[in-house]
């Protein structure tokens, strides 16, 4: 499966965090490390599997461990509608 942001959606990235802003509803997130990480991922272009692999190899944690984070800031993205199915 490959994401993208939906078109109501900006982010930028201060110190090595992310602000992720829901240009529709003013809203907007602040983004640890990880999910700054794996934002730019989320274009469109990288399978799940892609960004989970590529999780595992920069922050050095389990592959159960990543594809369970992975998984669930993509739910929370998902359900805040501000990423969708590419």
């Amino acid at each position: 499966m490959k994401y993208r942001p939906c078109e109501h959606v900006d982010w930028k990235t201060f110190d090595g965090e992310s602000v992720l802003l829901n240009l529709a509803t003013g809203y907007y997130f602040r983004l640890n490390q990880v999910a700054t990480f794996i934002l730019p991922l989320l274009d469109g272009q990288h399978h799940l599997g892609e960004i989970i692999d590529r999780v595992v190899a920069r922050f050095r944690v389990s592959q159960r461990q990543a594809q369970r984070d992975v998984q669930d800031f993509i739910g929370q993205l998902l359900a805040e509608k501000l990423i969708r199915k590419a």
